[in-house]
Parts: C-alpha cells; structure tokens; sequence
C-alpha cells in the first residue's frame, strides 16, 4: 500500500482477527486534509478528540447505521469512522448526515484527500456530479445545456441539483487532466457532454495531479445546509469561531524549579516542581502566535502540531484561513500550585566519614538495584555520618546526612 507522510495502521488481533488502529498522527493528517478541503469555502472542523473501539459490531461496518444505538456517535459533533472494511464501498456517507464512514485502505494512498472531501461533501447534501446520469425509464436525466432560457435547461430540477457543475457521466475521460470532449459521450437526449473540468470531490477519482475542488454553486448547497433552522441534528454540531483559536489540549506539567523531593521508602519518590501547561494547537491552519516566550513557537503552518509550552501569561493567536488581521487570546492559568508525580530513582551515592567536614571519607557510587535496596539504610557501617544522595529519572536530587548508632 503506498505510505503517505508515515501514515500507517498498527494492526492488532481481536477475536481472532487483525484489526488496524490509527493514532493521533494520522487522525491529525485527516483533520487537515479536511480543512484544506473545506477552509477556503468557510466551513472549518475543529478537533474534539478520538477514541479506539474494539467492538465486534463495527469493527467491519457490518452496523455501521447502527453505531448510534452502541453509544458510539457524538450528536455534538460530526463523525469520522474509520474501519477495517466499509460496507458501501471504500467509504461512505448518508446524505444530510453527521457521520461518514472510511476504510483504512482508503485513507492511505493519494486519494485521501478527495475521499474526505467527496464523502464529506455528502454528509453536506452533495450529490455526485454525474448524479442519474442513466435514469429509469421514464425519469428525466440532466441535460447539457446551460442556458436557463433554453426550452431542455433543466440543470437546478435534475442530476445534482447544481447549475455550474457540468452535466456528465461516470465514464468521463480525461488526458493530462483536460476533458476528452466525443460526440459519442452524451446526455439522454443525445447532446455531447461539454466543458466538464477534472477534479471536482463529487466526480469519480482521476488521480492527486488534477487537483480538487467544490464549485461555487456546491458551496451554496452545502452551507445552505448547514445554515438551516430545520436541520436540529446539524446545528448541534456547531462551535464557535472563537473556540478554532483555542488549544484542543492542555496538559499541565512540571517545569525546571523543584520544589520538594520525598523519598516513598519504596524505591521512588514524590517529585514537585513548578507547574507550566502545555498548549497544544490541531493541524490545519496557518498561525501566528504573539506574546509568547522565546523558547515557545512564534509560527506554524498546516502540517505542524505547535505547542507552546513555556510560556506563562497570556499570549495571543492569528489565524490565516479564518482572519488574518484577528488575534485571539489565550489565558494562561499559572497558579502557584505545585506540580507532583512519583519518580523512579535510577542512581545515588554514599559519602561515609567519622567526623562530617573531614577529609577522611569514602565515596559509594549507587547503581538502579542498589539505590532501591529496602536495606540500604541497615547495611551502612555504625558510628559513622552518612551522606545519601539519591537521583530520580528526572535528574530530581534527594539528600539526606544521617548519623549511624
């Protein structure tokens, strides 16, 4: 299969059986294929979060439509499906919908990004461009002509319901990505299919090098759709433009200053330091961040994953796709709480004298077993001063001077 920016599956066995399972990497890359596909018309998907189920009932799309009554749909937020094996095809979408459903296979090629954008386009009403192209008898195709005054002009009642996308059919040829104009190609009243260009999300496939697009007039359709009182089940999905300028992640953590070390007894020992918070921005968008410190990133493009990490006051971010000339803060919650996690110790050392600022000493270097001996302390020599330096996994110092009896 061919690899697109180390974008793989881990497989794994379930019930017998191998199943693939993408990380945050890959569900980062769909997100933005998603948004260069859609962010240009002012529609944006903002990044809520993924889980992995091992559940026999969708493992292989078998319930796909099911899904909701297994507990597995938001109705807050559109849903990306991505499983072993898709029952329409490699992926499909119901029209009008909130979910869209993908193979594995499907999303790791160069096709990727015309499949999101093509089942997408779905969920947003979208009908393939060659849509009843070869109708029932007695059911009207969509005719060629442009011309709203022409007496066949039937292009806003037939095919896909969109004027400026070409009427045409599955079997349209391309060379060199340019439309292979026969008089034999035709609609059902015999007019030669004309001025159909390559590329558009809603046509069949016809390779990365021909690019791909929405017309204006399927833009319409599709946020005419999501802008629609009547669709309840949309309007749940909607955010704010505000929250895209915010972190989808914050992870608080410790930062450089320690404030206290103690030893568990156990071979480990509750390390606090100062506490920072790492900001963690999706993928898809071109930022500018402001006010941060010199450490952190002042710049990302689309296929970054910025975090900005040291910085402890509030700084700003710029969105290129949204508004170049908005900037949108982002608090920082610096508190003076520490920050405590258990640390292994990996290492230490022993400094034994008679008398402590004597010359006369010895020096015991301690190795991971060592360092975690629950006899550490009753094994040291009686009557002596001991220094006991213990080092976490961290380079976190705990030292204590004890006298022997």
């Amino acid at each position: 299969m061919y690899d697109i920016n180390g974008f793989f599956p881990i497989p794994i066995t379930f019930m017998g059986q191998q199943v693939n399972i993408f990380g945050e990497a890959e569900i980062m890359e769909i997100l933005k294929d998603m948004n260069v596909a859609f962010n240009e018309h002012n529609i944006f998907f903002k990044y809520k979060g993924y889980d992995v189920t091992l559940n026999s009932g969708v493992s292989n799309s078998e319930q796909t439509q099911s899904i909701s009554s297994l507990g597995l749909h938001d109705y807050t937020a559109y849903n990306i499906y991505i499983v072993n094996s898709a029952r329409i095809g490699s992926a499909f979408a119901f029209l009008g919908n909130t979910f869209a459903v993908f193979s594995y296979s499907s999303l790791l090629d160069y096709y990727r990004p015309h499949v999101l954008g093509h089942e997408l386009g779905h969920a947003l009403t979208l009908l393939h461009v060659f849509n009843n192209w070869s109708p029932p008898i007695g059911t009207e195709c969509e005719h060629v002509t442009r011309d709203p005054g022409h007496e066949e002009y039937n292009a806003d009642d037939a095919g896909d319901y969109v004027h400026d996308t070409p009427a045409q059919s599955p079997q349209s040829w391309f060379t060199n990505c340019v439309y292979n104009y026969t008089e034999q190609t035709t609609d059902c009243q015999g007019t030669p299919y004309e001025n159909i260009i390559a590329g558009n999300y809603l046509a069949s496939g016809q390779g990365p090098d021909c690019g791909h697009h929405f017309t204006p007039g399927q833009v319409v359709r599709m946020r005419t759709h999501l802008q629609s009182p009547s669709m309840a089940h949309v309007l749940q999905t909607y955010n704010t433009i505000e929250s895209l300028y915010e972190p989808f992640e914050t992870i608080p953590f410790g930062g450089n200053i320690i404030r206290s070390v103690i030893d568990n007894n156990d071979g480990t020992a509750e390390v606090c330091r100062n506490m920072l918070i790492k900001h963690r921005f999706q993928k898809s968008f071109d930022y500018v961040f402001t006010n941060v410190n010199q450490s952190d990133l002042s710049a990302a493009t689309i296929n970054d994953l910025p975090e900005i990490i040291n910085t402890t006051y509030t700084f700003g971010v710029q969105i290129n796709q949204v508004n170049p000339e908005t900037l949108n803060e982002v608090f920082v919650d610096c508190n003076r709480e520490p920050f405590c996690q258990t640390e292994d110790f990996i290492k230490g050392s022993i400094i034994s004298t008679k008398v402590l600022g004597s010359m006369n000493l010895t020096l015991e270097e301690l190795n991971q077993i060592q360092v975690k001996d629950p006899d550490l302390y009753e094994n040291l020599m009686k009557e002596y001063y001991h220094i006991i330096r213990k080092e976490t996994e961290s380079g976190a110092m705990k030292q204590t001077t004890i006298y022997k009896y």
